[in-house]
């Protein structure tokens, strides 16, 4: 970022919610993807944190390529080969001349004394090796009780700085090309994590891999130990020394799971354990 000429914007997020303490909302809040504030430049690659459609999706990566309102972004949809043709130069002398007087007279024409909030186009690499703009505003992100009760919520541009971000962040993203250090991992599954973010081998890169940092949990590898194909299945139901023996189900281990997890934060000693 700091590499980068331009102007900066600043996108500050709008808090809200039943909880008026600001220090107890902003523990709530600690977890959200969406930052408090953020600072961006035109030219910013960044990742998209809100599902919006089939083709855009939580880990889709672009980069920043204007800021505008919404109604400059209206006039910017109707010409978007004229706007991007003189971004890009892509024309002679004569026909840039004339493209920037067409959209000089539609920006003077229909903005003329609007003091609208600018906000981030982005330009989305797609699945299929194409790209879409995205004019990305404010999206909600928000946590409430079972009865609807909206405890803490935040307005913010779906938007973060996507150079680098942790393997703990990245947990449930989409990402089409990945470089992946698995140098510092410290825990069980924390590779399974970074390495299915990826959506193909191609589209995958690994550095400082390290075998023995590919740990399961022993509640994970039992697990599946239990389970067998549906070849299988039948010849063993019919084993007489599987007779009367209970089977290890999905349901079963699920349960299990569960209930360790209710006495594990009833034990300080588990709860010191597993954070530290």
């Amino acid at each position: 970022m700091a590499n980068l000429g331009g102007k900066s914007y600043d996108f500050v997020a709008e808090d809200g919610g039943s909880i008026l303490d600001k220090a107890q909302r902003d523990k709530l809040l600690s977890n959200c993807m969406a930052p408090q504030s953020m600072t961006l430049k035109k030219g910013a690659q960044v990742m998209l944190i809100k599902n919006i459609d089939e083709s855009l999706v939580n880990g889709s990566i672009g980069k920043v390529v204007a800021f505008m309102d919404e109604k400059m972004y209206d006039i910017y949809h109707e010409d978007e080969d004229g706007f991007q043709a003189v971004e890009t130069m892509d024309l002679n002398e004569e026909d840039m001349t004339e493209s920037r007087k067409k959209l000089r007279a539609m920006i003077s024409k229909d903005l003329a004394g609007t003091t609208s909030r600018m906000w981030p186009l982005v330009r989305f690499s797609i699945a299929d090796g194409t790209t879409r703009d995205l004019l990305c505003v404010r999206e909600l992100w928000k946590i409430e009780l079972p009865n609807g009760e909206v405890q803490a919520s935040r307005q913010q541009v779906p938007l973060i700085l996507a150079w680098a971000l942790s393997i703990h962040k990245a947990q449930g993203q989409t990402l089409e090309r990945v470089k992946v250090d698995l140098g510092k991992i410290f825990e069980k599954g924390q590779a399974y994590v970074a390495l299915s973010r990826a959506t193909c081998q191609e589209g995958l890169q690994v550095i400082r891999f390290d075998p023995k940092k590919v740990m399961a949990h022993e509640r994970v590898r039992s697990f599946y130990d239990s389970l067998y194909s549906v070849e299988e299945a039948a010849p063993k139901a019919k084993d007489p020394a599987v007779v009367g023996r209970k089977q290890v189900v999905a349901k079963d281990y699920e349960e299990d799971f569960l209930k360790a997890a209710n006495d594990a934060e009833d034990d300080d000693d588990a709860l010191a354990e597993m954070y530290g």
